[in-house]
């Protein structure tokens, strides 16, 4: 079955309230509060089969949020969520765990479980949602994997994501059925490559992975920090080091590159900031090769850091 909806079909004043009715309906019971409630505007394409949903959603910045409330009613559909950000950020709380999705980034939570999804910008994404029956004796593993985020990259990643893109492509030449085995499918490989990593219990790779960010946060400046270096502090291998942070979807330099850079973008909008040259703020968060940063800045963000800083001013 095949849906769609557009806040563009209702007045201005209605848009906050259809939408919120479409997400309830469409995935299960929660919040969802536009920024802007006049001038927000929202998409949604869906393909339902067998209980089973596949989403695009393309929207304006808003909060969605899942209380015990909601969670307590007996008649609550218990399933997974798999988010593929498209384009804009999400941020993703629950279980204690934080993430934050850029373009390309895939996440996994259960909506039995309170959570919080926090959308500044407009945002394109793709939501997919299984039954938790479906996946039967491989739920264990799954739950491993929730609110991790996963890279586009490596070999996982990127066979992951090849996926999600490919299901897109196939779901509107297949019945039902098929389309609820494509599905399905999906969540038999986040499980199977979460059972790889049972040998060591996942509490013990997260606490790891958050002794090593708080340590690698307040030297964020040494641009000689590395992956050696924070192994040491916490008296463990790199090689430890490095398959704690990938049992959480990234690599241990990749991740540090990834918050010298947000911390950059924020600088560039702190009127703090304001009077300190890019190059200043580049070398205050570790970068030492300005023409790479300069490069990396536009990889992640989609703008030279000169044009990041004029939009925001503008702004």
């Amino acid at each position: 079955m095949n849906l769609q909806f557009d806040t563009a079909r209702v007045t201005p004043r209605e848009r906050a309230g259809f939408w919120r009715e479409v997400v309830c309906s469409v995935y299960v019971p929660m919040d969802a509060e536009p920024v802007a409630r006049q001038a927000f505007h929202a998409r949604m394409d869906v393909r339902a089969a067998c209980g089973r949903v596949f989403s695009q959603v393309d929207a304006g910045a808003q909060c969605v949020s899942r209380g015990a409330a909601q969670i307590a009613r007996a008649d609550e559909r218990d399933v997974y969520t798999f988010m593929l950000q498209r384009s804009g950020t999400c941020g993703v709380e629950q279980a204690g765990a934080h993430a934050l999705l850029r373009p390309g980034d895939m996440l996994l939570f259960h909506n039995s479980r309170p959570y919080r999804l926090q959308f500044d910008h407009t945002f394109r994404q793709t939501v997919i949602q299984v039954p938790r029956s479906c996946v039967g004796p491989l739920a264990p593993d799954l739950e491993r994997r929730l609110a991790q985020r996963l890279q586009p990259v490596g070999g996982f990643g990127r066979v992951l994501h090849g996926f999600v893109q490919g299901l897109d492509a196939a779901l509107p030449e297949v019945d039902d059925n098929e389309a609820a085995v494509l599905l399905d499918e999906l969540f038999h490989l986040l499980a199977a490559h979460s059972a790889l990593h049972r040998d060591a219990p996942i509490d013990a790779r997260r606490a790891l992975v958050q002794r090593a960010q708080r340590d690698a946060r307040e030297r964020i400046a040494d641009p000689d920090l590395n992956i050696d270096a924070l192994a040491r502090a916490q008296r463990v291998s790199p090689r430890s080091l490095q398959r704690a942070f990938a049992s959480m979807g990234t690599g241990v330099m990749r991740w540090l590159r990834d918050e010298r850079l947000e911390r950059c973008a924020a600088a560039l909008s702190d009127p703090a900031w304001r009077a300190r040259g890019i190059g200043d703020i580049a070398l205050a968060h570790g970068f030492r090769d300005l023409p790479a940063f300069g490069r990396s800045f536009k990889a992640r963000f989609g703008q030279s850091p000169g044009d990041w800083r004029a939009r925001l001013r503008r702004a």
